[in-house]
């Protein structure tokens, strides 16, 4: 089944004049928050019917693999492509990361980066396409590609799916940033006519400032921070405090900074930590030994992990 990609019917200039409203009256608000505690579808692929699944109350305890950018399809990792969301949609999995980045005329894309061609350009190095490049050429010749637009209205179809967005931008990730994009993340689900998606997709936190960017925006179902950089300890230990006081209740920790000491810190506080990226099983099953809630893997799935299969007996 496939389902057409559809023209954005706002123009650039009217959704630059709603932003600039809206910031302001968020602007106005943020310091009440801040004071706070608190695609296409694949030929022959049914999409869920939306009168038999419906998006349920999120909880970190159900999921143990998270599908890294949507997840590998023939070996090919980063693809951020529909046919790998519905590989491992229909091997059960409910639970994925994209990666977002901005096309050279602004519009939002699933891609890791610009800094390598997966089959779209030939020459060596970064290039950043136009979205009509971007959208007609296919990853290694074979992979389609998704707008942030095509992902929402992927999942309209699948309502039990849940996302975490990673913008990326890490070092410039700021309050005004985070504010500005995610108005631009819901507008797009407004143009699309699925602002219902916002109940499946779980904001990453790169830094402290983020999360009221985010939460002043929208009650997103949850949010998980990312320790994307190598943290001292007594910088972790503030982060943990962060997330606890927040109500933020899980982070990734890369795997090659993962310690049992780093495993403690968050414990403790009782905040699920899951370990990226892990492909190898036993390595999996190690962390989860040690503490970890789960991983984020490129094609592990929670059946192929020992301790969850005495679990689930």
């Amino acid at each position: 089944m496939k389902y057409r990609k559809q023209e954005y019917k706002t123009t650039k200039k009217g959704r630059k004049i709603r932003h600039a409203l809206f910031l302001a009256e968020l602007l106005f608000l943020a310091g009440i928050l801040t004071g706070g505690s608190h695609l296409a579808m694949l030929e022959e692929k049914q999409p869920v019917s939306e009168e038999q699944v419906k998006t349920p109350v999120f909880s970190w305890e159900n999921y143990v693999t998270i599908a890294h950018a949507l997840g590998e399809v023939d070996g090919k990792t980063y693809l951020n492509s529909p046919e790998g969301f519905v590989k491992y949609y229909e091997k059960g999995v409910r639970l994925f990361e994209v990666d977002l980045v901005k096309t050279s005329d602004g519009v939002w894309v699933c891609r890791h980066s610009w800094n390598q061609s997966m089959g779209q350009w030939e020459t060596k190095g970064k290039n950043i396409l136009s979205e009509a490049d971007f959208l007609s050429r296919p990853l290694y010749g074979t992979y389609e590609t998704m707008t942030l637009k095509d992902l929402f209205l992927l999942l309209k179809q699948y309502p039990d799916a849940f996302v975490l967005l990673d913008s990326k931008q890490y070092s410039i990730r700021n309050y005004q940033k985070t504010i500005e994009d995610y108005v631009e993340y819901m507008e797009i689900a407004k143009e699309a006519d699925a602002r219902e998606v916002l109940d499946q997709l779980i904001p990453e936190i790169y830094n402290e400032a983020m999360f009221p960017g985010t939460a002043l925006l929208y009650q997103f179902p949850s949010y998980i921070y990312s320790l994307w950089q190598e943290y001292s300890l007594e910088e972790l230990e503030h982060i943990a405090d962060f997330c606890k006081e927040k109500g933020i209740p899980a982070v990734t920790v890369y795997r090659e900074y993962w310690t049992e000491e780093i495993q403690q810190i968050f414990s403790r506080r009782e905040i699920f930590v899951y370990v990226y990226t892990v492909n190898e099983v036993a390595e999996a099953e190690n962390y989860l030994q040690a503490g970890a809630a789960g991983i984020c893997t490129d094609s592990i799935l929670r059946e192929d992990l020992r301790k969850e299969k005495e679990d689930l007996e």
